[in-house]
């Protein structure tokens, strides 16, 4: 995977579709509309699962994120999206029963929805938004290794945030492709960087990753298995 993986560009959100290999797609929540009715449908229990979030922003962007991800894999498994029962590991990770081949994941926030596929090795996606104000300097050291804090304070002061949020979404983008989530401590991952992407080995794999900053600010994260190379969709 270069950097900043292998661009693409779509005419139109319903004519995006999952081939094979690794894909990370970054949309805005409300775009999902544009997809096809039928394509939207979530299974029962989905829906139920996402009822119980109490922030109707929260249940609409998950609505959405579980939307696009049922329609990517439908059209790659030639299925009916509504009829794709998802399940979830110990940890939380859904996955689907019958494809060991297949790996992916989704995340949602700040407006944005961003989906990962890949029949090509683990992967993992993130997306934050950048609108709500966040004290940086205060929350930094919760989540940034030692060494990590060190570049971020010799930061100036108004880049600091810019670094931050990159650092917090590739982090997170990382530790979903090792399926440890938010569970594991984010202090004890020491990204290295490599010109723009950053690189980490944890649980087992050699993780590659890299970020794109949204059109309004907000922050687009990958990471796969080194060696494969990821195409990167933003849909407007």
């Amino acid at each position: 995977m270069s950097s900043g993986g292998r661009g693409s560009g779509v005419t139109a959100l319903s004519d995006l579709i999952f081939t094979g290999g690794a894909l990370a797609v970054a949309v805005p929540a409300d775009a999902a509309a544009a997809l096809p009715a039928e394509r939207l449908i979530l299974p029962p229990d989905e829906e139920a699962r996402i009822a119980r979030f109490r922030q109707a922003q929260d249940r609409h962007e998950r609505a959405a994120a579980h939307g696009l991800l049922r329609h990517l894999l439908g059209s790659w498994l030639g299925r009916d999206p509504g009829a794709i029962v998802l399940e979830r590991d110990a940890g939380g990770r859904p996955f689907l029963p019958g494809t060991p081949d297949l790996d992916f994941n989704l995340s949602h926030g700040g407006g944005w929805i961003a989906v990962g596929l890949s029949t090509s090795g683990r992967i993992g996606v993130d997306v934050e938004g950048a609108a709500r104000p966040v004290d940086w300097d205060g929350v930094a050291p919760i989540f940034l290794h030692p060494a990590e804090l060190a570049t971020y304070r010799g930061l100036p002061a108004g880049a600091r945030p810019r670094r931050a949020l990159e650092f917090w979404s590739v982090k997170e983008a990382c530790l979903k492709a090792t399926g440890e989530g938010l569970v594991a401590e984010p202090r004890s991952v020491c990204l290295t960087q490599d010109g723009a992407a950053w690189r980490l080995a944890r649980a087992g794999l050699s993780l590659l990753a890299a970020s794109r900053v949204l059109p309004d600010g907000a922050r687009f994260a990958w990471a796969v298995e080194e060696g494969v190379e990821v195409a990167v969709v933003v849909a407007g």
